[in-house]
């Protein structure tokens, strides 16, 4: 079989075994050299490493980025490392963990952290008794003195404090798979922005939440409009994660932060202290790649500033100009959105009745003579190709969603590709080539 790297990625991920085999076989050398400087054992690196090989399969699916499959599997190792070194803790004595006399030194700070969490948990009796005659060295006479307490009863606290310090040792060793990853602006900034595409349906709890996808993308949608952003920092997660409930404001201001995800939570921790934790799990998240389907064969490339000057010149003239008079309505900003390769142009319009929708059957007639028909429209260059029809296409979009859009993708790349379709499919937003994109519903479809 021919050695390609993104090819064989592919192959496995569809189930070719032989595939697999030359990725094992590409990536075991340096990978068994990396867990053994850090396990101080070869025999031990080669049983975490098939470890890590067996979990890389099962989640290759997941992995959208081929080109990553060397980081992500890295980062699927040192997470079956680390938990390796979590469940030796508790093969050791109890007072070898407390003075941290046993562990290699790479292990002593991770360790540590651990120990020291775990006796947190315990009850004030017994987190006294451990304290006082294990790390602040009394005797048990001693222990007993400055506990008010009978010699006897530290000894019977001791023996059911180290039982219970032993439990939740192995409970936290067996559970805790915190990653860590950090973020520098532009995945912050990517952070804020799928925030805002999370809906608030109550009918639709999935759609809540803002999905880290495997690779590195961070991905949210409300149903109506998907935002796709590329994660530079977040490239090696090697499954899905879900953040729960995450708005744009709990997202901090700030040039660099660390993102610590655990098996319910996730912080962001910035380089002052701050920390804002909110509740995360562990994937499947919605099937989006299938449900945006690909875009389609018109293509229109304009400048981001351009259009946004646009969608915030037209801004005005949709609620301010569209006050509702009669009941029985409602009203959505709606703009409509026309593309044209003969006048090279994209605009935007809106007329007196556009975004009006009747609410009920009694409903007042909506237009009035007494107040005068009217549009407005504006403009910008776009380079506009694969179009018919006269050269012009015409599609109308929740002004608002459109705004949110280029709003996120306008400072990631001067200029904005726009797919579109004449079936009712979605629109297509791309920038640059790092892979930001969103997609948009289309209200209607016209000519």
């Amino acid at each position: 079989m021919e050695r390609n790297g993104e090819s064989c990625v592919q192959k496995a991920a569809a189930g070719d075994s032989a595939a697999f085999g030359l990725l094992v076989e590409e990536h075991t050398p340096w990978l068994l050299v990396r867990l053994t400087r850090r396990l101080g054992s070869h025999e031990v690196a080669e049983d975490v490493l098939q470890e890590a090989f067996i979990a890389a399969y099962q989640q290759l699916a997941e992995l959208r980025a081929p080109e990553r499959f060397g980081a992500w599997l890295c980062s699927i190792a040192d997470n079956k490392a680390r938990m390796w070194q979590r469940r030796r803790i508790t093969q050791l004595n109890l007072l070898d963990q407390l003075d941290l006399t046993a562990p290699p030194e790479q292990e002593k700070e991770e360790i540590r952290a651990l120990v020291w969490k775990a006796i947190g948990r315990l009850s004030d009796p017994h987190r006294d008794v451990i304290v006082h005659h294990y790390l602040k060295g009394y005797s048990y006479q001693q222990t007993a003195t400055l506990l008010h307490l009978q010699t006897g009863v530290v000894k019977s606290r001791l023996q059911k404090a180290r039982k219970r310090l032993q439990k939740e040792i192995i409970a936290m060793a067996e559970s805790s798979t915190a990653q860590t990853f950090k973020l520098g602006p532009d995945d912050l900034a990517g952070l804020r922005h799928v925030a805002r595409f999370t809906s608030d349906d109550p009918k639709r709890p999935i759609m809540h939440c803002v999905c880290l996808d495997a690779g590195g993308r961070v991905v949210a949608t409300d149903g109506s409009r998907l935002l796709n952003w590329s994660s530079k920092g977040l490239a090696s997660l090697p499954a899905p994660m879900i953040l729960d409930s995450l708005r744009p404001e709990m997202i901090p201001d700030t040039d660099s932060a660390t993102l610590i995800l655990e098996e319910e939570s996730a912080t962001l921790q910035t380089a002052d202290g701050r920390r804002m934790t909110f509740p995360a799990t562990p994937g499947p998240y919605l099937k989006y790649q299938e449900a945006v389907g690909t875009p389609g064969p018109i293509l229109a490339v304009v400048r981001s500033e351009s259009l946004m000057v646009c969608v915030e010149e037209i801004e005005p003239f949709l609620r301010e100009r569209h006050e509702l008079r009669k009941s029985g309505w409602e009203y959505v900003p709606r703009v409509q959105m026309r593309v044209s390769s003969v006048e090279g142009k994209l605009a935007l319009r809106t007329t007196r009745d556009q975004g009006f929708s009747r609410t009920g059957e009694n409903a007042d007639d909506l237009h009035d003579d007494n107040l005068p028909d009217w549009e407005h429209s504006v403009s910008c260059p776009a380079d506009v190709t694969n179009i018919e029809d006269g050269g012009s296409f015409r599609v109308d979009l929740n002004h608002d969603f459109l705004k949110t859009i280029v709003e996120a993708l306008k400072d990631a790349a001067e200029e904005i590709r726009i797919y579109l379709d004449h079936s009712a499919a979605p629109l297509h937003f791309e920038v640059g080539e790092e892979h930001h994109a969103a997609v948009l519903m289309p209200l209607r479809i016209g000519s």
